[in-house]
């Protein structure tokens, strides 16, 4: 992994692109509901846990690498847009959306609640997670 001087985010190659400006986690939950940040929070903790996972912040997300990212959190006004990546197409509730992007299919579920956090959802992006090597 190569880190960039200006923000500091791991990248994979030494000029890959980036949206390269240092961005504070907090201010991505500025002016959205307040339960948002305990969702994430939970995520962050459990995901975090997994070996050799970066954190990185963009302009609107959170990203997750483990060798390729594996999961894009977007706080929006009243929920996360959780995006990661499986090899076949989702189709079941919670996903609301599965679209083949190159070899892989990209997913989205979004989330509300601490409490709408599940197995399921953990499992969904454990798998990202291992794909992502």
């Amino acid at each position: 992994m190569n880190i960039c001087p200006k923000c500091e985010r791991e990248l994979r190659n030494p000029n890959q692109w980036h949206y390269c400006a240092k961005v504070n986690i907090i201010d991505l939950f500025k002016e959205k509901d307040p339960e948002l940040e305990y969702v994430f929070d939970r995520l962050l903790s459990e995901i975090t846990e997994w070996e050799n996972v970066a954190v990185s912040t963009t302009k609107n997300c959170i990203v997750f690498v483990h060798g390729k990212t594996f999961l894009i959190i977007k706080p929006m006004k009243t929920q996360l847009d959780l995006k990661f990546y499986s090899e076949k197409e989702q189709v079941e509730f919670p996903i609301i959306k599965s679209v083949l992007w190159n070899s892989k299919f990209e997913n989205h579920i979004r989330i509300a609640k601490l409490e709408e956090l599940n197995t399921r959802i953990y499992n969904l992006i454990k798998k990202s997670y291992e794909i992502s090597k």
